[in-house]
Parts: structure tokens; C-alpha cells; sequence
């Protein structure tokens, strides 16, 4: 993918706001209890969510009683954030140049951290979240190789017909679970260590419709003519029929912010 390509689709979301925020599943509870038991997360403390989106985490950090400071850089996903929550503080543009002011008790990334510059991004992370903080990245995959379906495989058939060059999601090599990959991001330059990783697996019920939603917040799929795009979704759709558990998987990355004396030069 070339930086143009790179470019347009990550603000591909903010263009159909309204579906993204219908589409896309909410995050398993697991994850939030993840970082009430590891990172923190309870009343009053103060968390930076990057890329918040339409608020699929904003909603349940909220729920466990943090402040928060939301980060988006689409114009419409912030307005649709700013009226479902006005009690979160909105700021509208990249992370990389937001102006914000730490400190923060934690930092989270909700299927976002791919699309903030690693060494920049971390970074300034490193300054706005405390000594003895946390920063959390987590990513659900949808589909899960090691527990095919019969879905899955006629899906793959929709895909070679219309859409050849993607891989079959049996032979998918997902980033999300590239962990030194990842690793390697989070403790770039000393600001963060001792990363866990947590994979929770769980499924998600699709009907013909909440499909149809959900692949068109997919770039790939919003990349095609109008023509292929609609007889991606009805063949999508005439899969579910009546209704589809297909398998998914979050993954968590946690680390711990250094000490104050070990902390990298700012």
C-alpha cells in the first residue's frame, strides 16, 4: 500500500461515519475489565483514547468512570462522538500534532494505533502519560484461522470472484498478531515496557443486514465500484441468510510507562 492509498483510507471511515458507527461491532467487555485489572482503569482517572472514532471504547471507559480526552481526526466521527458523549473532551485532528496536555493515567488506541507514526506517536505518548501509567492497544480481527467456518470459506469465494489479489483468510497473515512486531513499537525509545499481550476470542452474531454494514466500513470493500460493491454485499448478505456466528479475536497489547529516572530524554 503507497502513502496516497495509505492516506485515503485511513480517513475512509470519517466519510461514512454513520455506517461505521452502525457496523462495527462494540469491543468485549473483557477488554475493559483487562484494564481495570492491569492498567488502572476505575473512577476519576484520567485516560487519552487515539483515534476514538464514533466512541465503540469511549462508551465503556466512561461506564468504568474515566475522564476522558478523545483524540479523532475525522470531522464527522468527532460530531457523532461530541453528541453521543458531551462529556468527553473532543479534539478534532492527528494525534501526531493534537494539542494536549498530560499527564494522563493511561492511553488507550482502539483499532487505531496502525495509523499514528510509531516513532512520533510513541513518543509523544511518552509525554503525556505518567510515570508508572499505562498505555493500551487493542485490534479485533474478524475471522479467526485456527476456527474455520463454512461462511467463511463460501466467503472466500466472493472475494477470488471480485476481489483476487486479497488472500483467503485461511492464508491471512494478520498484523494484529505480529507481537514482535508491536512489541517493538511500544517500547521503541524507553517510554514503555514489560508489554502484555492478550488475545480474546469470542464470536459475533451477523444477520444479512448487520453484514451489509459491516464490510462497508471495510477500505477494501468501499474501494470498489459501485456496481462490485453492491454484488459484494448481496452475495455477502445471501450467505448470512438467516443468521451467522462468525469467530473473532481481540488482541490486547498493554505496557507499563518507565519510572520517572528511567524514562528516555524529552
Amino acid at each position: 500500500m503507497d502513502e496516497a492509498q495509505r492516506g485515503r483510507r485511513r480517513m475512509s471511515f470519517d466519510g461514512a461515519a454513520g455506517t461505521y458507527r452502525r457496523g462495527r461491532p462494540a469491543y468485549p467487555e473483557a477488554v475493559f475489565d483487562l484494564l481495570t485489572a492491569r492498567c488502572g482503569l476505575r473512577p476519576g482517572v484520567r485516560v487519552l483514547e487515539i483515534g476514538a472514532g464514533a466512541g465503540l471504547a469511549t462508551g465503556p471507559l466512561l461506564a468504568r468512570g474515566a475522564n476522558v480526552v478523545a483524540v479523532e481526526p475525522g470531522a464527522n466521527l468527532a460530531a457523532l462522538l461530541a453528541a453521543d458523549h458531551p462529556e468527553v473532551e473532543v479534539v478534532v485532528g492527528d494525534f501526531e500534532t493534537a494539542p494536549l496536555t498530560g499527564p494522563f493515567d493511561l492511553a488507550v488506541a482502539a483499532t487505531s494505533l496502525h495509523w499514528v507514526d510509531p516513532v512520533a506517536g510513541i513518543a509523544k505518548l511518552g509525554t503525556l502519560v505518567r510515570p508508572g501509567g499505562w498505555l493500551a492497544a487493542w485490534w479485533t480481527e474478524f475471522g479467526d484461522v485456527n476456527r474455520p467456518t463454512a461462511f467463511r470459506d463460501r466467503l472466500d469465494e466472493v472475494y477470488r470472484d471480485l476481489m483476487p489479489a486479497e488472500p483467503g483468510y485461511r492464508d491471512s497473515r494478520s498484523h494484529v498478531l505480529d507481537t514482535e512486531r508491536w512489541s517493538a513499537v511500544l517500547t521503541a525509545g524507553g517510554w514503555f515496557g514489560d508489554v502484555s499481550v492478550d488475545v480474546i476470542e469470542w464470536q459475533q452474531r451477523l444477520t444479512p443486514d448487520s453484514a451489509r454494514e459491516l464490510w462497508s466500513t471495510f477500505p477494501n470493500v468501499a474501494e470498489l465500484g459501485p456496481a462490485e460493491r453492491e454484488q459484494f454485499l448481496g452475495r455477502l448478505a445471501a450467505l448470512v441468510d438467516g443468521g451467522v456466528d462468525d469467530p473473532r479475536l481481540t488482541v490486547v497489547y498493554t505496557a507499563s510507562a518507565a519510572p520517572a529516572g528511567r524514562r528516555a530524554p524529552r
